[in-house]
């Protein structure tokens, strides 16, 4: 696989688009070469700080829409009288939804490109949560909250190969660290809005603010263009040109491919590419990080609200205090993780985050503690050092794959995520309606950590400040 990063160097091809071309191996590295150099360059506000922002504030609401059930289900699970396991399965949906739509519709977004795929993800996310604020029972609650898991699963996924292909090299980490620091707020500002909304109007409310964004995503069309790196694989010049320029660049020198280059070029990938001798070992590994991660991480997300009080018997508005709490500092690690991944790196941020995560799950499956400021402190450094797994398994991903197969990847591998997240809760559901010790299900997710922390450490490499793929 070769490497994107290799300095453009002149040539006299005569069929090249405007300016000076570059030699390389083949055309696709070559002109990669030149995109990666253009945008490394490029100083203006559109591309170092609008595309990143506007679309961190839309997918904010994804990941609002996302949690809210689980905000929500201490209030709905009185009202609509659900047990545990029936409560689980409401909470999965959105994640079975996702599960499908983020390997679905990655796929899609590597034959119809970026951003189509995502502003009718985004849209589509948008009118659903109107129909979930609307819906009259359980089972109509349950269809909408599938598919619109759907819209949320494809949305992600897509965004993140976009932001990725038009970051720098040498700030890839903290250019997506803006967008996942955005995109991530959604949890905490839900959490800490959870009390209000759903104590002032309702929780019908909190599942229709999911709407926002309807009002932004023209911006998106108006203001950013195609992936260029996408748009050049596709064999687009002229408009990955366009797009440069729509980000301020001027006109740049690419490299004609050759008729022997166009027969051989494949023109869409699908999820069995993934599993081809070059990406196999690969694809494993993401597999195992991104199950073993998202499986704490959700599992934790879902149904911490609701253990603290079925469990722990602590009352719902403490029990959302205690959320909100928690929010606050979520954010303030995504910050610093925005900061500091690209000088530390995404090994060492992920496997910190994850032990110490493990650590106090381990102690509470173990000692079982009573007291609710003891059950706060563990669960709270368990679900704000955990943010740091997650946070970096998507550049990770994204930097581990060509732009042929970036948004399959990161599609394939958040819905392997999704999968765990859509597992996680019907388990602790189960656990929880049989009357068994909450100590089965702390234990799960400490182990899982664990788990993902070994895998980080014994069969990844770093990714930090390496060009992007070419494929």
């Amino acid at each position: 696989m070769s490497s994107s990063g290799d300095a453009p160097g002149p040539s006299g091809s005569a069929g090249a688009h405007h300016g000076t071309p570059v030699e390389a191996a083949s055309s696709d590295s070559a002109n990669e070469a030149v995109i990666t150099a253009t945008l490394d360059n490029l100083k203006t506000f559109r591309h170092n700080w609008w595309a990143p922002i506007l679309l961190g504030v839309i997918t904010l609401f994804n990941s609002w829409d996302s949690i809210a059930m689980a905000y929500v289900m201490p209030t709905l699970s009185i009202e609509w009288q659900l047990n545990p396991l029936v409560m689980g399965i409401l909470i999965s949906a959105c994640y079975a939804g996702q599960f499908l739509g983020a390997v679905t519709l990655g796929g899609i977004a590597e034959r119809l490109g970026r951003l189509p795929v995502y502003t009718c993800a985004a849209v589509g996310m948008t009118f659903l949560a109107v129909a979930c604020a609307f819906a009259q029972d359980y089972v109509t609650l349950l269809i909408f909250r599938l598919i619109q898991g759907i819209m949320i699963g494809g949305a992600l996924p897509v965004a993140v190969s976009y932001i990725n292909e038009i970051a720098p090299t040498r700030t890839r980490g903290r250019y997506f660290g803006i967008f996942q620091t955005l995109a991530l707020s959604g949890y905490g500002v839900a959490s800490i809005s959870s009390p209000f909304v759903i104590g002032y109007l309702g929780w019908r409310w909190m599942l229709g603010l999911g709407a926002l964004p309807l009002i932004l995503i023209p911006l998106v069309w108006l203001t950013l263009p195609e992936s260029p790196r996408w748009l050049m694989r596709r064999g687009k010049l002229d408009a990955a040109n366009n797009a440069l320029r729509k980000l301020g660049a001027e006109p740049v020198d690419f490299v004609e491919e050759t008729p022997r280059e166009a027969a051989r070029r494949p023109r869409s990938a699908n999820l069995f590419t993934l599993f081809s001798a070059p990406y196999r070992r690969k694809t494993l590994t993401i597999t195992l990080l991104w199950f073993m991660t998202m499986a704490t991480s959700f599992g934790m997300t879902t149904w911490v609200p609701s253990i603290y009080v079925k469990v722990f018997h602590i009352p719902v508005a403490q029990a959302l205090t205690f959320t909100a709490t928690t929010s606050v500092f979520h954010w303030i690690a995504l910050v610093l993780g925005g900061v500091l991944i690209d000088r530390f790196g995404r090994r060492p941020m992920a496997m910190g985050g994850l032990i110490c995560a493990a650590t106090p799950l381990l102690i509470m499956a173990t000692f079982a503690p009573t007291q609710p400021y003891h059950i706060f402190a563990l669960f709270f450094v368990a679900q704000v050092t955990m943010f740091y797994g997650t946070f970096a398994l998507w550049p990770y991903t994204a930097e581990s794959y060509p732009t042929n197969v970036r948004a399959l990847a990161l599609g394939y591998g958040s819905s392997v995520g999704r999968a765990a997240s859509m597992l996680m809760p019907l388990f602790v559901g189960f656990i929880l309606n049989e009357g068994a010790s909450i100590g089965i299900v702390l234990a799960v997710f400490g182990f899982s950590a664990l788990g993902a922390m070994l895998v980080w450490r014994m069969r990844t490499e770093e990714t930090a400040g390496r060009p992007l793929y070419t494929g």
